[in-house]
């Protein structure tokens, strides 16, 4: 009779591959997941035009996420934007973080976000710091049209027109300071524009100034010279734009938050004011 012999070997069974191998799948699929999860923020605009759901977030316009839902603040006064950051982006999600919708601009001075003509507006961000935050006020305008430091001072209109937050503001056609935030004022009966005159330049606001709207036309019609048609600048015409000038007997400096009233046009003889003033 013939003994039966057995070989051991170092290799196990094939059988337990099946269970190694949706181990190793189980554990690739989740570490998948973790870096494809999002962090949730809001951010609330005045206007959500041109806004959908998937539009990108970038960060030097490279995506970072995109905008998942869009519905109205419970009182309907401003623009709820959701949106997902990619985990890789989190540390944009902090408190001094800036958003803004960005838009195609023309102008006589040049043209930018033309890209936008075709893909769409979408959200740019710029990293803060200080700690993480989920909610976020968005701005009106890019960051590099809103100073920081300057002579602030409000004017005064019956309306805001076509003026709008980072627009320039204009001594001598010369830009010198950009419009800020504009609100309704108390009474209801005029509107409060803020202003901020650059630093270097705010020796040329004086008690005495005088500011108007420069973003429209002045028409001059004669019977025998025709039409005198005359813009203080095309790039005020085009994109919108506040002018001031200051009389021959300048006044005192004026002092952060003076109040002045925005005519709609100039006086004849506000443009021929030719004060001597040491603004450097």
């Amino acid at each position: 009779m013939q003994s039966v012999q057995t070989r051991n070997t170092r290799w196990p069974s094939p059988i337990w591959l099946v269970p190694l191998l949706s181990v190793v799948l189980a554990g690739w699929l989740l570490y998948q997941q973790f870096l494809a999860s999002s962090q949730g923020i809001v951010i609330t605009f005045d206007n959500g035009s041109g806004l959908k759901t998937g539009v990108p977030v970038k960060f030097r316009g490279v995506p970072v996420g995109s905008i998942d839902e869009i519905r109205l603040t419970d009182d309907l006064s401003r623009v709820e934007v959701h949106a997902s950051l990619n985990r890789d982006a989190e540390k944009l999600a902090r408190e001094n973080s800036r958003f803004w919708i960005v838009e195609p601009e023309i102008g006589v001075a040049g043209a930018r976000n033309l890209d936008t003509l075709v893909s769409g507006k979408y959200i740019a961000v710029e990293a803060g710091d200080g700690d993480p935050a989920s909610e976020f006020k968005g701005l009106d305008s890019p960051p590099e049209q809103q100073p920081e430091s300057g002579l602030r001072i409000t004017l005064v209109a019956d309306a805001l027109g076509s003026l709008k937050p980072g627009r320039q503001v204009f001594y001598r056609d010369l830009p010198v300071g950009t419009i800020g935030d504009s609100q309704l004022a108390r009474d209801a009966r005029h509107v409060e524009i803020s202003v901020v005159i650059e630093p270097r330049y705010a020796k040329l606001v004086r008690g005495n100034s005088e500011f108007w709207n420069s973003s429209g036309l002045d028409v001059d019609f004669g019977l025998f010279s025709g039409a005198d048609i005359q813009a203080s600048s095309v790039e005020n015409l085009l994109r919108g734009g506040i002018s001031f000038a200051t009389p021959d007997q300048a006044g005192g400096l004026a002092a952060p938050g003076t109040r002045f009233t925005l005519h709609n046009e100039a006086e004849d003889d506000w443009k021929e004011w030719a004060p001597v003033l040491g603004w450097q």
